[in-house]
């Protein structure tokens, strides 16, 4: 059932006092929603309709989708009477209360398949009859409600107080944020230390000082979940909002925070693998359109383009083009737009006409300039057209208009010589404004309608002197301008001169094309001047807005992640985006006056200057992997993207530049690379010793002391293949990690336990050291995967034992430590440099100058699972005295 076409239904909707929103119940899809409920929401119809009802209020989801949920299996209504909730309205956070229902609506059979929302906001009914309760009460009644929402609030809150910003609440939100931190009851700077000396902490400061409120989105902060931790770059939205006291003096700053690291980083890997043409052409001020294939399917377009078709993105993208407008199909665009998908030619056109059929009938004419830019596929085969077009209807109309003004303007003076009376009937007649002021005090002689309209008057100033009859051209120069045409008999000719005139009793900025002519009595003296005036204040304003609009899309480039130029065909730059000058860190004139070649690396420089060459001639975009020196003196690669930019003729008159950083991507491939190389060398050398013990047992076997070397080889060849099984499954552990198909299956258990259970096997498996266990007297108990945890036992001996001298003592410490279980590895080996300390749980990293095999992953996979557990690990090591590994897990609490 479509709600839409129940005309009745959706009238009572529309009308109803109260918000409605109806959902379906497979999805919770909105269906209808009437004016009063988007209202409430701050949403506008289409944010709503057609979507998921928690993907348009996500801000609310925890709170009341297992709510909804009860509503459609039960099929029980659910009530809320007049209940707090933040929403996002109209892009701002506004804390409401509202009533609302969740009511199931069932089909013939009884099964829910509908589900009406009713809602009312009752903020300002609340907010009354809390002006009327009892001081005391209303503030312990909002701060018990303020605190039961902060815990359950989707985001993370903290309260702060005091000039010195004491935390005196966070929620579990807050703290999951900063798990290993203590919070309450200190000074915000003292438990976020890394904050101090930050434009963050000015802002709070300033949040507390003022008692105006900030917020920071999609904010970097360098920050650890544990107190003393290592910092990692994590991204925020938060807000800073002050809190009154009943004096209206701030007492206080709430917090409102929520991690968007994972988002922040989705985004910009996105960002980063996007077309670099898609991220230019977004940023274009230009109507644009991309255009793909022989169908001339709409890939793209912008909203300026679909204002110009008068369409809207759904009636557009994915469609082809003569489908959506098929009133196109007897002009020559569908041709031209194939034409550059063959032949590669750019086509430019100027002041071209387009004729649009209206709905109703009627013909809507334009006029655009545009430009066809053919499009490659990553293999470089064309397959799109990329249209940027100006509309200049207004333009074109003005012009042809002046020019007819101008025609019948000369017709009018020619007329004039014969008859004053018919002079004066084509003035009053004339398409454009004329007006006859008569000697040097300027009387209003004649003046047609158009020139009244221009003026805002009534023909009653017929007669007046011009300054009588327009006093706000007071401190105008026009009174001078007329008085100085009388002066030297010279006409005056003027193009989008401003104006203020009267209209309506209110000022109104106007612009003209204007020209004063003077003429002349029998005696050859001024006697008139005729006034000529066209009104081009909407091309003004028209222009203007093109201007502004070009500020924006270099304002715009200056905040995407790419390198943007633009140069003019002898090369030039006119243009460089905030991303090079931040890269170079040179100025704009210092980076166009040949900075941006000393930048190239001189390997790559011929091939760069025969790339723009052959561009130049082919019309085809230059792209090739280079790399430009940054203001450190580091050279750092790149994909460079010259895009030339030709006329209808094939004369190129602009150079486009997109430069993006892949200096990352080259370091992986590396990395890859060598990973590959060294698992095929540490793979080997088992292969090569499990592979001659085997052929020299066939033989023995042949022989009488067959079996006593048999033994001695099969414990040999187990060695081996052990060692590729742990080899092998290293690399399996990383690629699931990868993946995200390790899962962590939790259990209860004794840490104590585990190590006791597997302290004999560690002793067979390394008989040539002495492994000492420290265990506590008590259970050690932890919630944690049991499976997971012994392999970072085993990995943690393990690599005591690999760089440990034979004989050696290795000493093993479970205990517990306040509400931590903490394990202590020990061992006597070589040691680690203080240098490599800080890397030895990276993936693939060994420490130089070890003989040991290994493929560098076993920390790595031993620090995923315990932060995975919510713990940590690290290490302490002194080079030739052994080194220390120690990891911790939470005592698990019952």
């Amino acid at each position: 059932m479509n709600f839409n076409d129940n005309h009745l239904l959706k009238a009572l909707v529309d009308t109803a006092p109260s918000g409605i929103c109806i959902l379906n119940s497979d999805g919770f899809i909105a269906e209808l929603a009437n004016e009063k409920f988007l209202q409430i929401a701050g949403r506008r119809e289409e944010d709503l309709i057609g979507k998921s009802y928690w993907e348009t209020f996500s801000e609310v989801r925890e709170q009341y989708e297992d709510i909804l949920c009860h509503v459609v299996s039960n099929n029980k209504a659910y009530h809320a009477d007049q209940v707090p909730m933040i929403l996002i309205r109209n892009g701002k956070q506004d804390l409401i209360y509202v009533t609302f229902v969740y009511a199931p609506m069932v089909d013939l059979d009884g099964k829910v398949h509908k589900v009406a929302i009713w809602v009312q906001e009752n903020t300002k009914e609340v907010m009354e009859r809390e002006k009327d309760t009892a001081f005391n009460n209303a503030m312990k009644i909002d701060r018990d409600r303020l605190h039961d929402y902060f815990l359950q609030a989707p985001v993370g809150i903290s309260v702060m107080t005091g000039e010195n910003l004491l935390i005196e609440f966070v929620n579990p939100n807050y703290q999951a944020m900063l798990p290993g931190r203590s919070l309450v009851g200190r000074p915000f700077f003292e438990s976020l230390p890394e904050i101090v000396d930050t434009d963050i902490a000015q802002a709070l400061t300033d949040v507390f000082k003022t008692g105006l409120p900030v917020s920071f989105r999609d904010r970097l902060v360098a920050i650890s979940k544990e107190e003393d931790g290592p910092t990692t770059d994590r991204y925020f939205d938060f807000s800073y909002v002050p809190r009154f006291d009943s004096n209206g003096k701030v007492d206080g700053v709430f917090n409102f925070a929520f991690e968007v690291t994972a988002f922040v980083n989705s985004r910009r890997k996105a960002k980063q693998e996007s077309n670099n043409m898609t991220q230019i052409l977004d940023m274009l001020p230009a109507s644009v359109v991309v255009i793909r294939g022989f169908d001339l399917v709409v890939e793209m377009i912008n909203d300026s383009n679909l204002a110009y078709w008068k369409k809207t993105r759904e009636e557009v993208v994915g469609k082809p083009f003569l489908e959506i407008l098929p009133d196109l199909a007897d002009q020559p665009f569908a041709s031209q737009l194939r034409q550059v998908m063959e032949t590669g030619q750019v086509i430019d056109v100027k002041e071209s006409a387009v004729i649009f059929t209206n709905a109703d009938g009627s013909i809507r004419e334009t006029y655009v300039d545009y430009t066809y830019q053919p499009l490659s596929d990553l293999d470089g085969n064309r397959n799109g057209v990329l249209v940027m077009s100006f509309e200049i209807t207004d333009r074109v109309h003005a012009r042809k208009l002046l020019e007819q003004y101008a025609n019948e303007l000369t017709a009018t003076n020619e007329l004039l010589a014969q008859s004053e009376s018919r002079f004066k009937f084509l003035i009053q007649e004339a398409p454009v404004a004329i007006g006859v002021l008569q000697g040097k005090t300027l009387i209003v002689e004649t003046a047609n309608d158009k020139i009244l309209d221009v003026w805002g008057k009534t023909r009653e100033i017929v007669g007046l002197p011009l300054a009588s009859a327009l006093p706000e051209l007071d401190g105008q120069p026009f009174l001078e301008i007329l008085d100085n045409v009388f002066a030297t008999r010279e006409p005056f000719y003027a193009n989008e001169i401003p104006a203020l005139l009267e209209h309506g009793g209110k000022l109104k900025e106007l612009f003209f094309n204007v020209v004063y002519q003077p003429i002349f009595d029998q005696h050859d003296n001024v006697s008139d001047i005729v006034i000529v005036a066209v009104d081009v204040t909407e091309q003004v304003n028209s222009r203007k807005a093109l201007e502004i609009s070009e500020q924006h899309f270099r304002k715009l480039s200056d905040l995407v992640p790419v390198k943007i130029s633009n140069a003019l065909p002898n090369g030039e730059v006119t243009f460089f985006n905030q991303g090079w000058l931040d890269f170079s860190g040179l100025s704009f004139e210092d980076l166009r006056d040949f900075g941006y070649f000393q930048m190239l690396h001189p390997d790559e420089l011929e091939s760069f200057q025969k790339g723009l060459l052959q561009a130049s001639k082919t019309g085809v975009p230059f792209i090739s992997e280079m790399r430009f020196k940054n203001k450190d003196g580091q050279y750092i690669w790149h994909i460079n993207v010259a895009s030339p930019v030709l006329d209808a003729q094939g004369k190129l008159i602009m150079w486009v530049g997109s430069t993006t950083d892949i200096q990352a991507i080259k370091e992986e491939e590396q990395r890859k690379n060598d990973f590959i190389g060294m698992v095929s060398h540490e793979l080997k050398t088992p292969l090569t010793s499990l592979n001659g013990y085997l052929q020299i047992l066939q033989l023995k076997l042949k022989q009488d002391d067959g079996l006593t070397f048999a033994e001695h080889a099969l414990e040999r060849s187990l060695k081996q293949v052990r060692l590729m099984t742990s080899l092998t499954n290293g690399f399996l552990n990383v690629s699931r990690l990868e993946s995200g198909k390790m899962h962590i299956e939790k259990s209860t258990f004794d840490l104590r336990g585990l190590f006791k259970e597997t302290c004999d096997e560690y002793r067979i498996l390394f008989p040539n050291n002495r492994i000492t266990a420290k265990l506590s007297d008590e259970e050690i108990p932890v919630y944690a995967d049991r499976q997971k945890i012994a392999q970072v036992f085993n990995n943690l001996i393990g690599n005591a034992v690999k760089y440990s001298p034979a004989a050696s003592d290795i000493w093993v410490t479970v205990e517990q430590i306040g509400t931590k279980a903490r394990v202590m590895v020990s061992d006597q080996g070589i040691g680690i440099k203080q240098e490599d300390l800080s890397r030895l749980f990276e993936r693939y990293y060994r420490v130089g100058n070890t003989t040991v095999s290994g493929f560098g992953i076993g920390l790595y996979l031993s620090m995923e699972i315990i932060e995975r557990h919510g713990g940590k690990i690290w290490a302490e090591s002194e080079l030739g005295k052994g080194s220390t590994f120690f990891f911790e897990l939470d005592i698990y609490q019952n």
